[in-house]
């Protein structure tokens, strides 16, 4: 009796210093205000289990690992508080309080931190914590919430009143809230459920796999991994396919299909967006201090992907991937979609495998797997349909890798432009799962797409090289990439001299398995930890530095403006912006500068020359830097005084096409 008083105390002095007890006034003043009577009154308090914890040991090991009772316990303080303060009518029950008690946080232990599906088996009846992608989700359906029940003797005391309320609790299936079988307490006669006092909400089924089992993986190799969830009420229209989450919930057995599955009943889901505290590497730091001007991203480009090309191969695509990167981890940075095009796809393939391996989430696509999404019927009985994420939704937050686009179906190819030219992806339910008209359900795109494609000689004209037979990618594909880097040079010798040095660079790892004999000077793990350093690095772009995306965004549309419209797309203003940020934080600046700017500007424009011919800016492809200029490159003073000629050509390129600043 000592203990249960000392508890109630204890949930009490909670309540209040935790500001619950203030929420709960102004819930009932609200109900009070209705001027009506309800059935049910529903109370939602917020704990932080390690402040409920300091206060008191004993509240908290009951809510941890009694978490029905714990409930219970706050129900029977709600009522009271409700009724002592005269909050609302003294004729409601107790049984008419219902409270959902929502966590904040679970500290993470063996005892309540689950990795895996096979641990769910061994775990109690207390809270537990797992955190995980979504990879699939049912039609949200309907549950009872809440239902009243009555005796049919109507000279029995149970006839009238609120005697027999069910209220679904955690981890309740539906037949305990709904039954034929209840019996009146007073006269023993079943009860009769009163339909029209049936209080239903949203419930859904969730399929979840650890991020760990996403990186470099195909979803047919993860599907035994996925845990299922138990979602309800609110959370059933905040969780999307493909986000991170760490839920907190009570563990569940149900019966589907003649299948005994131990799902996870979600309590609460919290967004997963943890950054790693991590230092600049010291090779990069030294390099840092005598390049940090104007070649600081050349060199870590020159470096980057050294064992798969030889250093100043393949520059441009690299410093591309160095820059989409540096994108993924910051949310305010949209994606910058990549696309190379080069006879040597195989070798376009490794560099971007090797670049995948700094993303916290990658997914390769097959023509075996789906795009965006398969809708199925529900295998858990639970609702019409279930909808499996395809690669686009599952690497959410990290790079979808396509790999040669030219091999795809047409249908595929169309819904990738789609999702890359609107930034929003569409799983279409088919009329069949709906029992009506069939529906588009939206989801913002939050992939960073890369792609290779194989480039084709011919003797067609040039300007046909991207867009006909060359290269059997569509041109508004093409278009919908935010840069397009074409990988061979311009010069057949320099092609050569590039084969050359990628053939000598892979016999040579063949032969020494270890790598020892390729000293480069920043390591794979020098990469990663930058990587996780410029995670942290928030970046705001300076006015003088906006002002010339601006004006270059302007002029280039105007200037390359054909009879049926601009080619240059209204989202080009948003890339060149992405890109300059991203550039900033891969130089560890948190402003964008002039810099920064002109740096992407001459990365776009080169691109741009690459699709649609060159413009008085005269800047020449040079996808790869020839061991005669590497030197010059990479020299700081050269590159300084580079930018100074491209930015004088800049400001007569914006005379010759001036437009309105927006």
């Amino acid at each position: 009796m000592e203990d249960s008083l000392s508890l109630f105390e204890d949930a009490v002095h909670y309540l209040d210093i935790s500001g619950n007890l203030k929420i709960i006034k102004e819930t009932a003043w609200k109900f009070k205000k209705l001027a009506m009577e309800l059935l049910v009154y529903r109370f939602d308090i917020t704990v932080n289990v390690i402040d409920l914890m300091e206060l008191s040991v004993s509240l908290g090991h009951l809510l941890l690992y009694h978490p029905i009772k714990a409930n219970a316990l706050f129900q029977q303080v709600i009522c009271t508080a409700v009724s002592e303060l005269n909050l609302l009518s003294p004729h409601i029950s107790e049984n008419q309080i219902s409270v959902r008690t929502k966590l904040t946080s679970l500290p993470r232990s063996r005892a309540t931190e689950v990795k895996t599906y096979s641990q769910l088996s061994s775990m109690g009846p207390g809270y537990i914590c797992c955190t995980g992608v979504i990879i699939g989700k049912s039609e949200t359906s309907k549950y009872t919430q809440s239902t009243r029940y009555i005796c049919p003797n109507q000279s029995c005391e149970g006839n009238a009143g609120n005697h027999f309320i069910r209220i679904h609790v955690p981890g309740a299936r539906e037949f305990e809230t709904i039954r034929k079988d209840f019996k009146c307490k007073f006269c023993g006669q079943i009860l009769e459920e009163v339909v029209s006092c049936r209080h239903l909400s949203d419930k859904m089924i969730a399929d979840i796999i650890p991020e760990y089992y996403l990186k470099s993986h195909h979803q047919s190799r993860f599907k035994q991994q996925t845990i299922t969830l138990v979602v309800r009420d609110e959370l059933t229209v905040t969780l999307r396919i493909g986000q991170k989450y760490t839920f907190i919930g009570i563990v569940r057995r149900d019966s589907y299909s003649d299948k005994m599955i131990t799902a996870i009943e979600v309590n609460s889901a919290l967004e997963d967006f943890i950054l790693e505290n991590a230092s600049i590497p010291r090779s990069m730091d030294n390099y840092f201090k005598y390049k940090r001007e104007y070649s600081f991203s050349k060199v870590l480009a020159y470096f980057f992907g050294g064992q798969i090309s030889a250093p100043g191969t393949f520059m441009k695509l690299k410093l591309s991937c160095l820059l989409s990167l540096a994108a993924i981890s910051n949310k305010q940075i949209q994606p910058i979609h990549i696309l190379a095009v080069g006879r040597d796809t195989e070798i376009l393939h490794k560099l971007f495998q090797y670049a995948m391996q700094f993303t916290q989430r990658s997914v390769g696509y097959s023509s075996g797997n789906h795009l965006v999404s398969k809708v199925v019927p529900d295998r858990y009985n639970s609702s019409n349909y279930f909808i499996e994420g395809g690669s686009l939704l599952i690497a959410s937050e990290g790079v979808c890798y396509m790999g040669n686009i030219t091999k795809f179906k047409k249908q595929t190819l169309e819904r990738l432009q789609s999702a890359l030219s609107s930034g929003k992806v569409l799983i279409d339910v088919d009329s069949k799962f709906t029992k009506g008209q069939a529906v588009s359900i939206e989801q913002t795109l939050s992939t960073t797409v890369w792609a290779n494609a194989e480039k084709l000689y011919t003797k067609k004209p040039k300007e046909d090289l991207l867009f006909t037979g060359d290269c059997s990618v569509p041109r508004n594909l093409f278009e919908s990439f935010s840069i397009v880097q074409i990988t061979d040079g311009e010069e057949f010798s320099h092609n050569e001299e590039v084969d050359f040095h990628v053939s000598y660079q892979s016999l040579k790892m063949s032969m020494d398995d270890e790598g020892s004999s390729f000293n480069i000077p920043v390591s794979f793990d020098d990469f990663e930890q930058y990587f996780k350093h410029i995670q942290r690095i928030d970046v705001r772009i300076s006015p003088e530095a906006e002002k010339l995306l601006n004006r270059y965004y302007l002029a280039t549309r105007k200037a390359r403006n054909l009879s049926d419209g601009s080619v240059i797309s209204s989202s080009t203003l948003s890339t060149l912006i992405a890109l300059a940020q991203s550039h900033a934080r891969l130089c560890l600046r948190n402003v964008v500068e002039e810099e920064d700017a002109l740096e992407v500007i001459q990365l776009y424009e080169e691109s741009l020359t690459i699709m649609f011919g060159p413009s008085i800016l005269s800047v020449l492809s040079m996808p790869h830097i020839p061991g005669n200029l590497l030197e010059e490159y990479l020299d700081n003073q050269k590159n300084k005084s580079a930018l100074q000629r491209f930015k004088a050509r800049l400001q007569q390129f914006y005379g010759l096409h001036p437009g309105h600043e927006e």
